[in-house]
């Protein structure tokens, strides 16, 4: 599994979507890459790798169907590895949020507030809670005038890239 298949299952496992939602066939925004950096960038590059390794090495001893089997990973990933669930916490937010999150520790006004930081227009139109809410960002959709006189589609609908 190379570092981007790797980083691809730790995020379903994370997100609970589907690889076809994360890692479409046809994908133009390409977006698990400026992740995939980000976290990087942002945690370090020493810490990512020993948390794709870790996920890698105990991802072959579980069985099961996806996206169950990289749930229960995760959730072994918690337990035996405590220090990467709050970076896992913080790739979780720029997945969904399009941003990544900083909780301050001073001073005593905000202990504990998290900020964000969008990290392109890309990241924030792309962001998984805009397929959760069944909607779309400001400013950005795909859909024809007058969609919303319609009643929406089923959450799954939104939940998976069409093939």
């Amino acid at each position: 599994m190379d570092p981007m298949d790797t980083f691809v299952s730790l995020s379903i496992g994370l997100t609970g979507f589907k690889r076809g939602a994360l890692a479409p066939d046809n994908d133009t925004h390409d977006i698990k890459s400026l992740y995939l950096k980000t976290f990087i960038d942002r945690v370090s590059q020493a810490t990512v790798n020993d948390i794709l390794l870790w996920y890698k090495l105990t991802d072959r001893h579980v069985s099961g169907n996806p996206p169950d089997r990289e749930e229960r990973v995760v959730a072994l990933l918690f337990a035996d590895k405590p220090e990467y669930e709050f970076p896992c916490r913080q790739l979780l937010f720029l997945w969904y949020a399009g941003a990544w999150p900083t909780v301050t520790d001073t001073p005593a006004a905000t202990h504990g507030q998290t900020f964000s930081e969008v990290i392109s227009a890309d990241s924030y139109t792309q962001g998984l809670v805009w397929r959760v809410m069944q909607s779309h960002p400001m400013g950005r959709s795909t859909y024809h005038y007058g969609y919303w006189a319609q009643p929406p589609a089923p959450l799954s609908a939104y939940l998976e890239n069409p093939v």
